[in-house]
């Protein structure tokens, strides 16, 4: 033991290494020596009286002393004073305790083990003696402490991430969160959580909240939009993605939740619509200037040709429309139908069918192709075709095919019931614009005919080339 001044190694002696020792009638030490733990009989004085044969035996590195009195010189710091606290302690209190040290060898090398003091009682519920025993754990501590840095690289992998990242329980208490969690709710990273998730959102975000951890707890992904205000700070907006954590029984172990911070985001798509408004405005006016100098220019603004030239102004502008309020992602095929059939009038809603899907989206620059090809062939139907009576129809559908050179989009315009169609005698601009403007699109091939029992109007083109990315 040391030989300093004060604590328990001053008052702890060595009284008898010997094997044949009795510590107390009906003890028999020698017991002890089939143990593999390392034990030693400490009397209530602070004596060592013996030692068994694993510790008097165990030299991995350590002095004979080893067996004596001086033992805890081999105990590593800062280990070693707590083990001394801990021995201290013990015999003041008469209660039992534990703890890890590593004893250290003269290579410097150490190993881990668990020192434990237990008291024996007597008869009189008092303390007779003391059993003070290490167990080798040092395969278990190097598990431990290599489990133990695996979890502080994830908490370091997890605070380096801007989002804000959190573990709820099953029970909506907070298990644990990240570093930008914490700043973002105002929370100390080091409070241990465990208060309730939702009470950390703001009013407003708790209700959608609550039904997006329902959702999760439910065993199903969820997501919302949240809102937080800090003191002195702008609003910042979140989205919020909850996931369950599964078990192999299917039920939910947690619920991770991701919230990502879009607050610049959410700006740049406000700015993006406020130039995309600005945009059209200007768009629109520019083809106002147009139509005012075709009318302007022209001897005779009301010529027939005048207000063909303006419709198909309009009919661009239309197109341009949709695809401002569509972000210039595209614009449904559905929509393109019908914003370039409107100068049919009423008369559309009964003698108009289209067919196909009302979401698929068409590339910006096919849906200006493929509206100005409508409205030549609507502006047709009004004049000859299928809306110039009171019972012709037209059928406009669209649809995706597999063939063997890949997927097509195929649209078709087919009138009926109108009067009996004949070749026109001259080809003029119209003509022009259903047939070419649309193969202009990469890979379409156009086919239009003039059918004794209607007009029939075929667009194919390679849907890589049609249908919109967002679509």
């Amino acid at each position: 033991m040391r030989n300093h001044a004060t604590g328990l190694t001053d008052r702890m002696t060595t009284y008898h290494l010997g094997k044949q020792n009795n510590i107390t009638p009906g003890i028999a030490v020698e017991t002890l020596d089939f143990l593999t733990d390392m034990i030693c009989i400490v009397t209530t004085d602070g004596i060592y009286s013996y030692f068994n044969t694993a510790w008097r035996n165990y030299n991995d590195g350590l002095p004979d002393t080893f067996g004596s009195d001086q033992w805890l010189e081999r105990v590593c710091e800062p280990e070693r004073s707590r083990a001394d606290a801990l021995l201290s302690d013990a015999l003041s209190s008469g209660q039992a305790g534990e703890t890890d040290i590593r004893l250290c060898s003269d290579t410097g090398d150490s190993r881990w083990f668990m020192l434990r003091i237990h008291p024996k009682m007597d008869e009189r519920n008092a303390v007779s003696f003391w059993f003070c025993v290490l167990t080798d754990i040092h395969e278990r501590k190097l598990r431990e402490n290599n489990l133990i840095r695996q979890a502080q690289i994830r908490t370091e992998m997890l605070n380096v991430s801007v989002d804000c990242i959190k573990v709820i329980n099953d029970d909506g208490t907070l298990s644990h969160m990240n570093r930008a969690g914490c700043t973002a709710l105002n929370v100390d990273e080091h409070s241990g959580f465990g208060m309730e998730w939702l009470g950390l959102l703001p009013q407003e975000a708790r209700t959608p909240g609550q039904d997006a951890l329902k959702e999760a707890a439910a065993g199903h992904n969820a997501r919302f939009t949240g809102v937080s205000h800090l003191p002195g700070e702008e609003a910042r907006y979140w989205d919020n993605m909850l996931t369950p954590l599964i078990n192999p029984d299917k039920s939910v172990e947690a619920i991770l939740c991701v919230s990502r911070d879009v607050t610049a985001q959410r700006e740049s798509e406000r700015r993006i619509a406020l130039l995309l408004h600005e945009l059209n405005h200007r768009s629109k006016n520019m083809l106002s200037v147009v139509q005012a100098l075709v009318r302007r220019t022209i001897p005779d603004p009301d010529a027939a040709f005048v207000k063909i030239i303006c419709q198909r102004i309009a009919s661009i502008a239309k197109s341009q429309d949709l695809l401002i309020h569509g972000a210039w992602t595209g614009a449904t095929m559905h929509k393109v139908a019908i914003s370039q059939t409107a100068i049919a009038g009423d008369v559309r809603e009964k003698r108009l069918h289209l067919t196909g899907d009302p979401e698929l989206k068409l590339r910006p620059e096919t849906a200006e192709k493929i509206g100005l090809a409508i409205h030549e062939l609507t502006t047709n139907a009004i004049k000859y075709g299928a809306l110039s009576n009171d019972c012709g129809t037209i059928t406009i559908d669209w649809t995706t095919k597999d063939r063997t050179d890949g997927e097509f989009f195929v649209l078709r315009w087919k009138e009926a019931g109108g009067p009996e169609v004949r070749p026109p005698a001259h080809r003029g601009f119209g003509t022009t614009i259903i047939e070419r403007n649309p193969r202009a699109v990469r890979g379409s091939s156009v086919v239009y005919t003039y059918n004794p029992d209607g007009v029939m109007w075929e667009l194919s083109a390679p849907t890589c080339h049609v249908i919109s990315e967002f679509s």
